[in-house]
């Protein structure tokens, strides 16, 4: 399975640490589901900004005096 290796310095370690205690996941698993989620979060706004570009025209023109 890849893998990353991935450089901390000692205050950030303490941070994620005591966050994947918050969460009661294991630090490894704590630093997988971040930044996956992370990933997960940018293509979806990456999706939304690229359906709201599409849309956009046909809002503007069925609401000609703007949206406020």
């Amino acid at each position: 399975m890849p893998a990353l290796n991935v450089e901390f310095t000692d205050t950030e370690m303490v941070r994620l640490r005591e966050r994947a205690a918050l969460a009661g996941r294991s630090l490894k698993q704590h630093i997988h589901d971040v930044t996956v989620e992370e990933a997960d979060r940018l293509a979806f706004v990456e999706g939304a900004v690229e359906e709201a570009t599409r849309i956009l025209p046909g809002v503007a023109a069925r609401f000609p005096e703007g949206l406020r």
